[in-house]
């Protein structure tokens, strides 16, 4: 397989979507190797056994300024504690560290975009509409295509 990026967030508010948005534009580069997948708000993590790689993009609040964009791997975030009454209120982020606790996980990237905007609305906030370009080239050079970056339109 080698990598799957998968965009994860809720379209229906604004910058929270950013994810999806910006696998809809990576689906327009082909992309060898690569499966993208839109995960909206239901990421769970089911991983084909021959993924070399997952590259997760969200929204992702750390205080910075809006369109703020924040590489991590896996190591990076800690698993906070919490009383969790079903498995359907588990984050991306639990699921990972948890498949990583009964089997081996492929190595792992987070993009988080820093939003600007959540309440109801489809669009971006044209901060994050800005940096959708920037992304896009981040994830490229993750998966070492950089040469793809003038190919979509964001």
């Amino acid at each position: 397989m080698g990598t799957i990026i998968l965009g994860v967030g809720n379209i229906l508010f604004k910058d929270e979507g950013i994810g999806c948005h910006v696998v809809q534009t990576l689906k327009q580069i082909p992309l060898s190797d690569t499966e993208v997948i839109d995960g909206g708000t239901l990421p769970d993590v089911l991983l084909p056994e021959d993924t070399d790689r997952l590259i997760v993009v969200d929204a992702a609040r750390a205080g910075g300024t809006p369109g703020e964009i924040y590489r991590f791997e896996l190591g990076d975030i800690a698993l906070r504690r919490q009383a969790i009454l079903s498995l359907h209120q588990m984050s991306l982020v639990d699921n990972l560290l948890l498949s990583k606790a009964w089997s081996d996980i492929p190595e792992t990237v987070i993009i988080g975009v820093e939003p600007k905007e959540t309440g109801w609305g489809l669009e971006l906030s044209p901060e994050l509409r800005g940096k959708m370009p920037h992304i896009v080239k981040m994830i490229l050079a993750e998966l070492g295509n950089a040469g793809h970056e003038g190919e979509a339109r964001c």
